[in-house]
Parts: structure tokens; C-alpha cells; sequence
């Protein structure tokens, strides 16, 4: 098993296994792969930016991509934008491994925090299990044109 940051040459796969990890519950999202692409490109495309993925066997099994969002005094958090692992690898400490890698990684930048907004109870448990406190602070808040 390999942890690793993400290349640019990873998209690809990654946009496949995005599709895969929502195609189920509890998401059932209908992605393409070309928006999943899309969706990894645009996160990737700053200079903020951080991915990761785990491999084993030469093939991504998962990955998280984020962006680092800077603050006054020093308060540096990295915002989760995509965290999957694909479904076969789910529930076998794959997630728990990466998050301990994207962890360590984010301390050595002095990243203060990290955040992310998910929509389900499934994940929320994942995140939970992983040290992450679910917080009032301020709302999510959406606007449909």
C-alpha cells in the first residue's frame, strides 16, 4: 500500500472511482466520469490545493482532495472537498489511514484545522469515528438559481 500526494497523471482513475463511490448509498449520484474529471480538475487547480491518494497495486483505491483556506493570525485550515474510497475497500480502514495520512501531512504545514460539509448520516458516522467534531458554527446556506 502506497499513501502518496496526487499527479496529475492520477485524474483519470480517481474520476472513475469518484463515480463508483457515489453510484451507491448512500449518495446515488449519477456522475460521468468526464464531470467527475472536471470536479477533480477544477479542485486541483490552485495554488491551495492538496491531494492524496492510497494505491496498492498500482491502482487508487482512495483519495482526498482539498484546498488550504488562509486566515488572519495565523489560522490555516484545509477544507475537504472530495474524501472516497472505492466501494469493495470501504469498511476496511482504508478512510481511517488516510485521513491519518492527510493528518500528518497538513501538521507539517502548520494547517491548524480541517473542515469539511457532507450531506450524509453514513459519512457524518466516518468522520465521527475519525476525531472530527459536528459544529453549529455559522450555516451552510444555499441559493438555487
Amino acid at each position: 500500500m502506497n499513501l502518496r500526494n496526487i499527479r496529475a497523471e492520477d485524474y483519470n482513475n480517481c474520476a472513475k472511482n469518484l463515480v463508483l463511490a457515489y453510484a451507491g448509498s448512500p449518495w446515488y449520484n449519477k456522475w460521468t466520469e468526464q464531470e467527475a474529471l472536471l470536479r477533480i480538475e477544477a479542485t486541483m487547480s490552485g495554488f491551495n490545493s492538496r491531494g492524496y491518494v492510497i494505491e496498492v497495486a498500482d491502482e487508487i483505491i482512495a483519495m482526498c482532495l482539498g484546498r488550504i483556506d488562509y486566515y488572519f493570525d495565523g489560522f490555516n485550515q484545509f477544507c475537504i472537498d472530495e474524501f472516497n474510497v472505492i466501494p469493495n475497500q470501504q469498511g476496511t480502514g482504508i478512510g481511517k489511514q488516510l485521513m491519518e495520512f492527510v493528518k500528518g501531512d497538513l501538521k507539517r504545514e502548520k494547517i491548524n484545522k480541517i473542515f469539511l460539509i457532507t450531506g450524509g448520516g453514513l459519512a457524518a458516522n466516518f468522520y465521527v469515528k475519525n476525531n472530527f467534531e459536528i459544529t453549529n458554527d455559522g450555516y451552510m446556506m444555499e441559493l438555487d438559481l
